[in-house]
């Protein structure tokens, strides 16, 4: 049994003949060249693998909110059950207002969409054209090098330091080209959990600047970062003229809880937010996420409940694999830790197989040979993976 996803097979009927083969043609070599994003196992796949009930599995496989939504979000979306029928506001006027009020902006910096991973589509479309180069971080985001090949453009990978799984500002100075186009970088990364400094990511703005690149700052869980000051919004405040092609995105999946609702947002100058809205799509997002989201930014007690436990089960979690002789990659920022598991003389595919049938815990060991990314979950949930490693150490380490 294996907890990982893989790439399937597409088999292609030619019952419509050669017009038809023509479109065919097109995207099966889409498809050969695309290697997609795999998420992970949902909870009620997990339980099926496991044969028991979804309440039973701690999934701390997709970096998920520990605490769940805020109860004021939930709230908001029972309320709008009468509205489904209707179309919503397609600018989401109200949510950008309070993302506007939540980061010191103003709402026209303000880009809604349906999760951040949607808004990269449109990144892509309005910044950059057919053949440019879009630059990202290995290990990073897949969907980034997914998304690039979908659009047309040319992925491009650099490596992030073996010492401490941060940019490299020399490898990214060789790889940007007057073909360079876009640039991201993942704030914290994933799946590393390191924090690129502001520093670094202000240096890698200003080198993308001087060949006409955007540079977008993914800072999906930047919320859970203990280092205050870190996100590209502070380049936008202080300087906006030098740091012009500077944006970042967010999602609400996270620190916010409200991954079912498909919820991110995109923020620059108002001009460059103003290209990327004609790029994004017309109804961009729902009025029932839209509510949850509003509703969710004026929770602050949630919020700050959310990374306070976070933060401490990040400690908990670091200390203990740490103990154990199972490495944690130093300066965890994010709401997972990535853990080095070669002591345990197992790959990284079948240590996670082994904790999800020890203690019905998933954990994501399908990216690297030699390295799993664990989400921070509730304390029992944590207990769990704790209590299968150390019996995989006994056995195997």
């Amino acid at each position: 049994m294996s907890t990982s996803q893989g790439k399937g097979n597409v088999a292609v009927s030619d019952a419509g003949g050669s017009a038809t083969q023509t479109y065919l043609d097109r995207g099966n070599r889409l498809y050969a060249e695309v290697d997609p994003y795999m998420p992970g196992l949902t909870r009620k796949e997990a339980a099926a693998l496991a044969n028991t009930t979804p309440d039973q599995i701690a999934k701390l496989s997709s970096n998920e909110n520990p605490l769940g939504p805020s109860p004021q979000a939930v709230a908001a979306v029972e309320s709008m059950t009468g509205m489904l029928h209707e179309y919503p506001d397609p600018l989401a006027n109200e949510l950008r207002t309070a993302l506007g009020g939540y980061l010191d902006v103003s709402a026209d910096q303000v880009v809604v969409g349906g999760g951040s991973s949607t808004l990269m589509h449109a990144i892509v479309d309005a910044f950059t054209v057919a053949g440019g180069e879009i630059i990202s971080l290995d290990p990073g985001f897949t969907v980034y090098p997914e998304i690039s090949i979908i659009h047309g453009r040319k992925p491009k990978k650099i490596g992030l330091r073996e010492s401490d799984f941060l940019l490299d500002l020399d490898e990214l100075e060789r790889a940007i080209t007057p073909d360079t186009q876009l640039i991201f970088l993942t704030r914290p990364n994933n799946p590393t959990s390191t924090l690129i400094s502001i520093e670094d990511f202000a240096t890698a703005a200003r080198m993308g600047a001087e060949v006409g690149a955007l540079v977008v700052s993914d800072e999906a869980y930047i919320e859970f970062s203990d280092i205050p000051g870190q996100s590209a919004v502070e380049l936008l405040h202080k300087d906006p003229h030098t740091y012009h092609n500077v944006m970042f995105t967010r999602t609400m999946s996270k620190a916010f809880g409200l991954a079912n609702m498909r919820l991110g947002y995109a923020v620059a100058s108002p001009e460059v937010a103003g290209c990327l809205a004609l790029a994004n799509a017309k109804w961009p997002t729902g009025a029932v996420a839209q509510a949850a989201g509003v509703a969710a930014l004026n929770d602050k007690a949630h919020l700050q409940e959310t990374l306070q436990v976070v933060s401490r089960e990040r400690k908990r979690m670091t200390d203990a694999f740490n103990k154990m002789g199972l490495p944690v990659a130093p300066g965890q920022q994010g709401n997972y830790i990535m853990v080095d598991v070669q002591p345990s003389g197992l790959s990284a595919e079948v240590f996670s197989d082994n904790v999800f049938k020890m203690g019905k815990a998933l954990i994501r060991g399908d990216f690297s040979p030699r390295y799993v990314r664990i989400s921070v979950g509730l304390g029992e949930e944590n207990d769990r993976v704790f209590e299968a490693a150390a019996a995989i150490m006994e056995q195997h380490g």
